[in-house]
């Protein structure tokens, strides 16, 4: 198998996203790849194929810090046969994503593409059930407290806790059918096989971590 390369930049500026583009890739890619973090209007989490390359959009939704509120954390990519390309973008204020270790686990194993993107959706996963553990904390916490903290304090918090989890469930559910969409190989490049059937296999892995982590935050919410 080619060597892979995996090239991730953090918040690139145009002649970076230039370089490691490498070829035919259509301009509205190229201005999605410059176009700074969203606020009002959060990012669609989805995986398709422009022409020659595959396009995606991933969000993972973080508390930057103790009693924050949720933010979201957008990471493009670019995919061809032999190259993959993750830009993270960095809302103000908050440190950024890392995907030192599952990048440095995917270039010593000699990954293939499909597998680096794999790689990601599972490292997204992760972090989706991470952060609904940290509801079910928060919630665990309020019900201590309920009778303890002021009735406004308890409504304002509950409001709170809504809200972010309305939030998460937003991106999560179009990060769970961007995994479906390579398991039902409607994602694919032409005349090439990015995903054949054991790379198949490890994305039904993390497909299965996003449904549980549907299913636990409507736990969470009721």
């Amino acid at each position: 198998m080619d060597d892979v390369t995996w090239i991730d930049l953090l918040d690139p500026g145009p002649d970076e996203v230039t370089e490691a583009l490498q070829g035919d890739v259509h301009s509205t890619v190229i201005r999605r790849l410059l176009a700074a973090p969203r606020h009002s209007d959060d990012p669609r989490p989805r995986l398709e194929t422009q022409g020659t390359h595959l396009f995606g959009v991933l969000v993972v939704p973080v508390i930057p810090k103790p009693g924050d509120r949720v933010i979201n954390m957008e990471v493009d990519l670019v995919s061809t046969a032999d190259r993959l390309i993750t830009v993270r973008k960095t809302p103000p204020n908050c440190e950024p994503l890392s995907f030192d270790d599952v990048r440095t686990s995917a270039l010593a194993e000699g990954d293939s593409a499909g597998m680096c993107l794999y790689r990601v959706f599972d490292e997204v996963a992760e972090r989706y059930l991470s952060l609904i553990d940290a509801f079910d904390d928060s919630i665990d916490e309020l019900e201590d407290q309920v009778s303890t903290w002021a009735p406004t304090a308890v409504r304002e918090r509950i409001s709170e806790l809504r809200h972010d989890i309305l939030h998460v469930r937003r991106t999560l559910a179009p990060t769970r059918d961007a995994a479906r969409a390579v398991l039902d190989d409607r994602c694919e490049l032409p005349d090439t096989n990015l995903f054949p059937r054991d790379v198949e296999l490890h994305f039904a892995d993390a497909y299965d971590k996003l449904l549980r982590a549907t299913d636990d935050l409507d736990l969470s919410r009721d």
